[in-house]
């Protein structure tokens, strides 16, 4: 079987790491030794890959990294037009029947794959879908969300997502309660795979445990909205006017950073909270196994794989509990009404005052984060694409692309 997959938005290095990107590089660090793989997409997915160390790919540059003076919304565009215009003159071998594979609903990501589908309805295509954008009365009436940005993008998901549920094989979602959103708008149950996410166990077991917790809390992400960034300093605001001392690292970077740091000088706490930044591998679980809890304040999410690396290293975990979260993370934490910051503070202080409730939370967050092997994982993903196909009667011999 060979593996075609469109990633042509990848946020590339150092900025961020999305989960669907996450995802997609595991997958392939894990599925090219035994298929390969082409990706196509923008100079931004080839350093992706680079950074990660991804070898063994066959690369087809669809490059835009000349539009990128237009911003992000004329760079989105240039993509998306592009890509659709490089995946015209791909002809797929006529003898063979290789995979298809869409990183996420992006239009520049999409569009390319369904073009490919339409023009050989014979090749199967996997379409991963993410998160569903809210709608804009959601917005409009101040209910926590990811943002207007990503609400103004639903009528053109809505779109998209109608076309993909018509002609995608399989659709590859976050957690069970997009699985079953989509089970509802027809899909079969074997069509549509809750992929959750994954971690790579090898990287944590090669870090020691340090000598002192330099941390109380850790948290890992964007700083985006749907994160709830600008609620954990607030949250964390009420853990200080508790525990005057207690400290809290927020790895990541993003589009509220800026933002955060005038919060955080508001608020006299630049001393009680870190920004190290965006770290990964050795360095990111450096900072974890230097705390002693991880927060997962998402107030709009479909669930968020960050999480599960502080889990594997025994932090137990504070969220709020919101529907997606009863299946992505049952075990492990302790979870606070949406919304509700004063509920948030005293679940983060109640582990870190409760010496025995701590143990054994701390306990089960070992035992949950253990089932996250992208090992796994990512072998699961394969077998049940396999077993959609094979059901559908649709072949998997080695093919090609000229």
């Amino acid at each position: 079987m060979d593996i075609h997959w469109v990633a042509n938005c990848v946020v590339p290095p150092p900025s961020s790491l999305s989960g669907g990107d996450r995802i997609m590089v595991e997958c392939i660090r894990r599925w090219t030794g035994r298929h390969p793989v082409t990706l196509y997409g923008w100079e931004g997915t080839r350093q992706l890959c680079e950074h990660q160390k991804l070898e063994g790919i066959h690369h087809v540059n669809w490059s835009a990294a000349r539009w990128q003076f237009l911003g992000k919304g004329g760079l989105f565009a240039a993509q998306t037009w592009i890509g659709c215009r490089e995946a015209r003159r791909v002809n797929f071998s006529k003898d063979r029947s290789p995979l298809i594979v869409s990183s996420s609903d992006f239009l520049p990501d999409s569009l390319p794959a369904l073009e490919w589908k339409r023009r050989r309805p014979d090749i199967p295509w996997v379409a991963a879908f993410y998160l569903f954008a809210p709608p804009l009365a959601d917005f409009m009436s101040g209910k926590p969300g990811p943002g207007g940005l990503f609400t103004m993008y639903r009528p053109v998901q809505q779109w998209y997502l109608r076309r993909m549920l018509k002609h995608a094989d399989m659709i590859l979602v976050t957690g069970e309660e997009d699985r079953e959103r989509m089970m509802a708008l027809g899909r079969s149950p074997d069509s549509v795979f809750a992929v959750r996410g994954g971690v790579d166990l090898t990287i944590p077991r090669s870090v020691p445990e340090p000598s002192e917790k330099r941390y109380d809390a850790v948290f890992i992400g964007r700083f985006h909205p749907q994160k709830g960034v600008r609620e954990l300093l607030e949250i964390w605001k009420r853990v200080v006017a508790e525990k005057p001392d207690a400290r809290l690292a927020m790895i990541g970077l993003g589009v509220l950073e800026g933002e955060l740091r005038e919060m955080r000088k508001q608020m006299r706490l630049e001393d009680r909270v870190d920004f190290p930044g965006f770290l990964d591998g050795v360095e990111k679980y450096r900072v974890i196994k230097a705390s002693r809890v991880v927060v997962h304040p998402a107030i709009y999410d479909s669930g968020g794989m960050a999480a599960a690396e502080a889990l594997v290293c025994g932090l137990p975990g504070v969220a709020f509990d919101l529907l997606s979260l009863k299946t992505y993370y049952p075990k492990g934490f302790l979870k606070a009404r949406e919304g509700d910051l004063g509920e948030f503070a005293g679940n983060i202080l109640r582990l870190l005052n409760d010496a025995d409730r701590y143990a054994s939370l701390s306990a089960e967050a070992r035992a949950a984060g253990a089932e996250w092997d992208w090992d796994v994982r990512a072998q699961q993903i394969l077998d049940a694409i396999s077993q959609r196909l094979r059901g559908l009667g649709m072949t998997w011999s080695q093919g090609g692309a000229s």
